[in-house]
């Protein structure tokens, strides 16, 4: 195989192509495969030589390389394929033209170098992702062997255990035993070792003992007391060497680490009495009072390491319980003491996973003990789901001296983590160090003061203002913003107008009937005349055509986690909309701007120009039938008069078009966006913020523009739909003046009836909110369209006006 990759090399390299040799192998191998159950004689590997050597120019050359390559089973196949490369002249005229390139590139050596590093580069590649596959599989597999496994060791040399153990006893025959002896043999099962006159019924926790019968009743009341101490040591010991390995967690495994070194003490204690006992110095009394002292201390350990062990607890849970207790040992300095070595100790390997996050945003968490845990998504065009969900706080795992603070850390990490992937020349300034090299250290009082407070409060203020200043100046995301407003909002002029003229006979055209290249290319020619063309982030515009309608869009967001979510959910919209209802603009972005324009936030861009294209086209249809009311004046004045209600009624539509669009614009739409605009410079400090004030700025926009509100919505809508429908009627009715007589009139008073009603509904609608929310601003917009009183009297009724 060897042998063969070299001159499949050479034909890669003279025919350019992206192939590798692995691929070529591959095919050869399956070909061979396919052809070894049938071979033809004519097909023989004999035959295809002769056909070869007879039509090569230099035979004795290619005898020599087929020689050279006899030893592999696939130089009959390569025989095979060369030969019909030559029979099929088509190819083969086409592998003298890429062969004649090929020699003039060979001057070259270049051209030929870089494929040749192509193919080594692609070639590289497939095996590091090979290997990344195959390293995160052991990975895997090691998690799941180093969590689940129990420690071996204990089972396999259970006698190096310092904990009882199940032996074969020996029957002793134990008549009334002396003092000394039985001192003796008490010594000996504080220790964990079964004795003549003591030993466990069991091993179960907890543990009990069986007391043989023959003791004098005046040592036999006091032999239970000092037991007290060996059932707390059984707890320990268990704890301790259950935990040495990882697989109850990092903190577990720590903090059986400091309780071996309390065992140790413990043991050197009991050194201390068999010492005494040795030189006949210490009697059951004795040692009575001196398990007495130390009893306290080993059951208040062992109840810690029984409520660990029982519910189960690793991570933040054993750090909760720790610091709880610690917080409860106010009277005796020795325990007070033993605590804080168990906190201190337990604590460092989650700090340690703690330091990584606040400090890189990368998440250490190989036993699942960890307050953070990552999702395992990909940064892909769901950058919402992204930054919502791929990092989240366990709350389970929290230790409760950091409850407060857990949003902060998660906020510090991913701050971190989203300048990672950040496009940015220097990455190694994004990694934060504290100015004195500081550790995360425990103490029990949370404060300001406090030293891992302090440190994660840092950490928090250098991602936070990173991210922003990265956001703001290598993105330049306050010219995005201004970019989104020209467009999205409108607030470009020149831009609807000319997308209006230019795009007419397009978006009068059903959805399905749009040719979408075609009005892609219009659309590009309004985003590049006038102002649009200084527009550096122009490019990121683009067009979408929605399926549904706007009100549909907007009810169905509405209509979220209420009643009425069934009958959007499974309500069919029509697709019979015109270009002009169902145009929207659309924003391709990058990470990390992504994270500022998500899905949901273009989503209320795209409603807000839905509904201000729409009073633009209003407006301008309105416009059209004001030129043709001026070429109606031109007709005798006692014809004229039929057309005075269409006058009137083309006038209060308008003005009513005209108002809503400078209340939408002036008095919500650019009052925000100054409020939202200054906040960025002065009061956001760190990007959640920022999406905040987005938000509450897209909120407010939407509220006040009377879309979150379903009455008012429905009534605006209502609005716009009839002088649709006037402006249609006198436009299509143009041609037919003559004609325009009694049924002219019959239907102008039909509509001037349904406006009225409808805008007296609205205005009545608008009232009664102002009412409840005095501070509201839609309150300016009656004040505008009822500012002559025209409607004062109508909305004073208290009958409801119903749509006929």
């Amino acid at each position: 195989m060897d042998r063969a990759r070299i001159p499949i090399e050479e034909l890669i390299t003279s025919f350019k192509s992206t192939s590798t040799v692995d691929d070529i192998l591959d095919k050869l191998e399956t070909w061979n495969r396919y052809d070894s159950q049938q071979i033809p004689l004519e097909h023989s590997k004999e035959h295809t030589l002769r056909k070869l050597l007879l039509h090569s120019e230099n035979p004795v050359k290619l005898k020599e390389k087929v020689q050279s390559i006899d030893k592999n089973k696939l130089a009959n196949k390569f025989m095979e394929l060369i030969q019909e490369i030559r029979e099929d002249k088509k190819l083969t005229v086409f592998m003298e033209k890429r062969y004649k390139e090929y020699e003039k590139d060979t001057n070259c050596s270049e051209v030929v170098q870089y494929y040749k590093d192509e193919i080594e580069k692609r070639n590289e590649f497939q095996k590091q992702r090979q290997m990344k596959k195959e390293i995160k599989e052991k990975k895997v597999i090691l998690k799941k062997s180093v969590c689940k496994t129990t420690p071996l060791w204990k089972n396999l040399r259970k006698y190096q255990a310092l904990d009882y153990f199940n032996i074969p006893m020996t029957c002793y025959n134990t008549t009334n035993p002396e003092e000394h002896e039985l001192v003796g043999d008490i010594l000996s099962c504080l220790q964990g070792f079964h004795t003549k006159f003591i030993n466990p019924n069991n091993l179960e926790i907890p543990l009990t003992f069986n007391i043989n019968e023959t003791i004098d009743p005046q040592f036999k009341c006091i032999v239970p007391k000092i037991l007290r101490l060996v059932s707390a040591y059984t707890i320990i010991c268990r704890y301790s060497e259950e935990n040495r390995q990882s697989h109850n967690g990092y903190v577990n495994q720590a903090l059986a680490c400091y309780i071996s070194k309390f065992i140790r003490d413990y043991l050197n204690f009991i050194i201390c009495l068999e010492n005494q006992h040795k030189s006949g110095e210490l009697g059951l009394q004795s040692l009575s009072f001196a398990a007495q002292a130390h009893v306290y201390k080993m059951e208040f350990v062992a109840r810690i390491v029984s409520m660990i062990t029982q519910e189960k607890k690793k991570g933040g849970q054993t750090l909760s319980l720790l610091h709880e207790e610690m917080t409860q040992c106010y009277i005796d300095e020795s325990l007070k003491k033993l605590m804080a070595g168990m906190v201190e100790v337990s604590t460092i390997p989650f700090f340690q996973s703690l330091e990584k996050w606040i400090f890189k945003g990368q998440v250490f968490d190989p036993c699942d003990e960890f307050m953070i845990k990552c999702g395992n998504l990909v940064l892909s065009d769901d950058t919402e789901k992204y930054w919502n969900r791929c990092y989240t706080v366990r709350n389970e795992y929290v230790p409760s001296y950091l409850e407060k603070f857990k949003e902060i850390i998660l906020r510090t990490g991913k701050y971190l983590n989203a300048l990672y992937h950040c496009n940015i020349p220097n990455k190694s300034n994004l990694i934060y160090t504290s100015t004195n090299n500081e550790k995360l250290v425990y103490s029990m009082w949370c404060s300001d003061s406090t030293n891992y407070l302090k440190t994660i409060n840092n950490a928090y203020m250098f991602a936070s203002s990173s991210l922003l200043n990265v956001l703001l100046i290598d993105y330049d995301l306050m010219n995005r913003l201004k970019s989104i407003k020209r467009y999205f909002l409108l607030e470009q002029g020149d831009f609807v107008v000319h997308l209006l003229d230019v795009c007419d006979e397009e978006l009068k055209k059903p959805t399905d009937d749009i040719v979408y290249n075609r009005l892609e290319s219009l659309l590009d020619i309004c985003l590049r005349v006038n102002v649009g063309c200084v527009d550096q982030y122009k490019d990121d515009i683009k067009m979408e055509l929605k399926k549904d309608p706007l009100s549909f869009q907007i009810f169905k967001i509405l209509a979220i986690q209420t009643e009425k979510e069934k009958d959007y959910t499974n309500f069919q919209p029509s697709s019979n909309l015109l270009g002009i209802q169902s145009f929207c603009l659309g924003l391709t972005t990058q990470w990390p701007v992504s994270l500022i324009f998500n899905e949901t936030v273009i989503s209320n861009y795209q409603i807000l120009f839905r509904l201000l294209l729409l009073c633009k086209n209003v407006e301008r249809q309105l416009l059209k039938v004001w030129l043709c009311d001026k070429h109606l004046k031109k007709i005798p004045s006692t014809s004229a008069t039929t057309y005075k209600k269409a006058f009137n009624l083309r006038q209060n539509m308008l003005l009513f078009v005209q108002n809503l669009e400078y209340y939408m614009f002036e008095e919500v739409i650019e009052t925000q966006w100054q409020a939202f605009t200054s906040a960025i410079q002065y009061k956001v400090k760190n990007v959640d913020e920022l999406l905040d004030e987005q938000q509450k700025f897209l909120n407010l926009c939407l509220k006040n523009c009377m879309v979150t509100n379903p009455d008012l919505m429905k009534s605006s809508r209502y609005l716009l739909e009839l002088c649709t429908e006037f402006s249609d009627y006198i436009l299509l009715s143009k041609s037919h003046l003559n004609h325009l007589k009694l049924d002219f009139e019959k239907s102008i008073q039909i509509l001037e009836n349904k406006f009225t009603a409808a805008m007296i509904d609205l205005l009545k609608c608008i009232r009664k909110m102002s009412r409840l929310d005095s501070g509201n601003i839609i309150y300016n917009f009656l004040y505008r369209m009822d500012f002559n009183g025209m409607y004062t009297e109508q909305i004073n009724m208290d009958d409801t006006i119903l749509y006929t």
